[in-house]
């Protein structure tokens, strides 16, 4: 099993990835398929960070060894969450960011129109992504991991 700054390293290492991507690599690309590796790395920053604070809570006999699925994990993490400070934002962006993932794997089809990704589902839902939402989701991720750090 992984220790909490195991866990804590790779959410820093996602988001490093992710804030390069759209600061330094967007601009010199201009491809809007950035915007969803970058996406990818947030959420997989968010998700680890959400792991480090259960593995520590964990390692000090606070809660209970859990399993791997996400729901489980997610489920205890919200009883934590004002313990650490964290709000209502940064706990739903989490939820957010996991279900577009996932959601975009089965989705058959997307596109970029006018600076935005589009993404279209079987049940003719559309969902669009801009640049600027990106760069609030990565202000959003960069104060979860400073109150992750604490």
């Amino acid at each position: 099993m992984e220790s909490h700054d195991d866990f804590y390293k790779k959410a820093l290492t996602s988001f490093k990835t992710a804030d390069h991507l759209v600061y330094v690599t967007f601009n010199v690309v201009r491809d809007h398929k950035i915007i969803l590796t970058a996406l990818e790395n947030l959420g997989s920053s968010l998700t680890n960070g959400m792991n480090a604070i259960l593995e520590y809570e964990r390692l000090y006999k606070r809660i209970m060894p859990l399993a791997d699925n996400f729901e489980s994990r997610f489920d205890v993490f919200k009883k934590l969450f004002e313990k650490y400070g964290f709000s209502n934002e940064e706990t739903s962006l989490i939820v957010d960011l996991k279900r577009f993932l996932e959601e975009r794997k089965d989705a058959p089809l997307e596109f970029t129109r006018s600076n935005k990704v589009v993404i279209c589902y079987d049940n003719y839902k559309m969902r669009s992504i801009s640049l600027d939402d990106v760069k609030k989701y990565l202000s959003t991720t960069k104060t979860f991991l400073f109150k992750v750090n604490k």
